[in-house]
């Protein structure tokens, strides 16, 4: 293991404290030898003395280079560790800064995008509430329409044509809208069905009043029964006005349709009004919501398709009557060609015969003028 830069020093400073300490016993030791022998060997003691100043000149001149030899070997090693920590530092805050750089762009990226569908997000509930703004718009426009007559009337209109005009298109030869019939009653629309059926005569009908103080908990259960019976009396009161206004006999069908816009007044008539019901079929006032209006016209649409099916095939059999005609005189025109044909080919053929007659006969009147020619030399 590498000693550190601290280590080092106080190794450095206990072997020069040592150093001290030998030279400091190694003075005291000659003195006391010194005063041993001062007495008797004076000569020999100045040489000792002498000689051991050279070995103490020389060991601290052995040690002087010693110390600085090591000084300049720890000073290289402390160098070099200083250099090694301090590429060591360098790479490491390098390599933290890259690590910082690239978390910090993670966290970037990453913010960004949370920001980004935190916007979005604020988008759609901005046109979220934009939308529930127009809604309310709407329902509160709705309210309006429908608390007036008048306006539920028109309501219940369009909404009639918007079924009619989904299902059949503009096309005039199924439906007309605002029809007026031969007793200047104007039915709010009709349907041209195929026979036995004729003409059948469309009204909406829209009773909502009392239909909505029926379920109003700001009124008492007395208010809501009494408007019940009103319910139950607008509706046996329009089914008879239907009756006795579109349906005419040589006109129209024999029954009418009662339009009734909403769903869920026709269901409260279905469902707990039977007798309403009962009375209007035997009235031939047939009650339809904008779902089982759709139904009757799908239903009378392949009536319409089956009937042109028919119209269709009769005309295509009519054609192949016409063709089968044109057939029967074209087999007689052919058949005279191929009289007129053969006989041609009979006289061609005579022709070709009397042709090679005459053919041989000149060659033979040739072949005696060749003879008269050569008995003539």
């Amino acid at each position: 293991m590498r000693m550190d830069n601290q280590e080092l020093m106080y190794i450095a400073m206990f072997g020069v404290g040592f150093v001290v300490l030998i030279l400091v016993f190694i003075l005291i030791f000659t003195q006391r030898v010194l005063k041993m022998f001062e007495r008797t060997h004076t000569n020999d003691l100045n040489a000792l003395e002498e000689k051991l100043t050279d070995e103490v000149r020389e060991i601290k001149e052995k040690i002087n280079y010693d110390l600085f030899t090591f000084q300049n070997q720890l000073s290289s090693h402390m160098k070099d560790d200083f250099t090694r920590l301090n590429e060591t530092t360098v790479n490491r805050l390098v390599h933290i800064e890259e690590k910082v750089n690239s978390s910090m762009q993670k966290g970037l990226s990453t913010t960004y995008e949370s920001f980004t569908k935190i916007m979005e997000q604020m988008a759609r509930i901005d046109t979220t509430q934009k939308n529930l703004e127009n809604l309310s718009t709407s329902i509160n426009s709705l309210q309006n329409i429908l608390t007036d007559k008048k306006n539920r009337g028109t309501f219940g209109e369009v909404e009639l044509y918007s079924i009619l005009e989904n299902q059949f298109g503009l096309n005039e030869r199924r439906y007309s809208k605002q029809y007026k019939l031969s007793e200047g009653k104007i039915a709010d629309a009709v349907l041209f069905a195929p026979q036995p059926l004729g003409m059948i005569c469309i009204d909406s009908k829209f009773p909502l009043e009392n239909y909505n103080r029926m379920y109003s908990d700001e009124l008492s259960k007395e208010e809501r029964e009494k408007a019940r019976k009103l319910f139950r009396n607008d509706i046996i009161v329009k089914v008879k006005d239907i009756a006795n206004k579109y349906i005419i006999p040589g006109e129209t069908a024999e029954f009418a349709y009662m339009f009734i816009p909403a769903e869920a007044v026709f269901s409260e008539i279905y469902g707990r009004f039977d007798d309403i019901v009962q009375y209007s079929y035997r009235m031939h006032v047939y009650m339809v919501s904008p779902t089982t209006l759709m139904s009757y016209l799908t239903a009378m649409q392949a009536i319409y398709l089956g009937q042109e099916k028919n119209e269709r095939v009769l005309e295509m059999q009519k054609e192949f009557l016409r063709l089968s005609k044109e057939f029967e005189r074209f087999a007689l025109r052919f058949e005279k060609i191929n009289t007129d044909f053969t006989k041609t080919h009979n006289d061609l053929h005579d022709v070709s015969i009397t042709a090679n007659k005459i053919i041989s006969k000149f060659k033979d009147i040739e072949a005696v003028k060749l003879d008269h020619t050569l008995d003539s030399e």
